[in-house]
């Protein structure tokens, strides 16, 4: 039930590519939950990074729906599995790999936080310390505001049908 009010919520708000992203919330929801990160800020995160595009890909070579980097995607320290392009863009693949990283970001290095973690999900450890990395900070806002909105949203829809 919660991907089916999620998906309402986003096409109430007329994001791109809405029924795209609601053929895929049942994946958000399983990974989310699996990762203990908000759905609604996976949500967010992949439609600030490919606009719910499988096939995007940034100059810096991140790839998928979540724009995770190859190369960044399996280490000792995160104990996730390593990644190709190839496989990012496929949308489940993608999903898992971006809640993972954020998830680790959020709860290790952010230690619970979304501002920081979103912020290192952007750029890396450079959201350290008293000075973070400045575009991972504006960053890290637009994908909580947009979140939040979602939430607003996903509530209204609930309230709606006495969930």
């Amino acid at each position: 039930m919660i991907a089916e009010v999620l998906c309402a919520a986003v096409m109430s708000l007329g994001l791109p590519n809405a029924d795209f992203a609601c053929k895929h919330m049942d994946t958000v929801v399983e990974a989310t939950e699996a990762t203990n990160i908000r759905p609604e800020i996976l949500v967010a995160l992949v439609h600030y990074e490919s606009r719910w595009k499988p096939k995007a890909k940034s100059h810096a070579h991140a790839c998928g729906l979540t724009q995770v980097i190859p190369k960044y995607t399996g280490s000792r320290q995160t104990g996730n599995p390593k990644y190709t392009c190839k496989q990012l863009y496929n949308p489940t693949t993608s999903l898992w790999a971006g809640s993972r990283h954020l998830s680790y970001f959020v709860n290790k290095y952010g230690k619970g936080s979304y501002k920081v973690g979103l912020c290192g999900y952007l750029a890396g450890y450079r959201c350290r310390g008293k000075k973070p990395n400045k575009s991972g900070v504006r960053y890290s806002r637009k994908v909580r505001a947009l979140a939040d909105r979602i939430s607003l949203e996903y509530s209204r829809i609930a309230h709606e049908l006495e969930l």
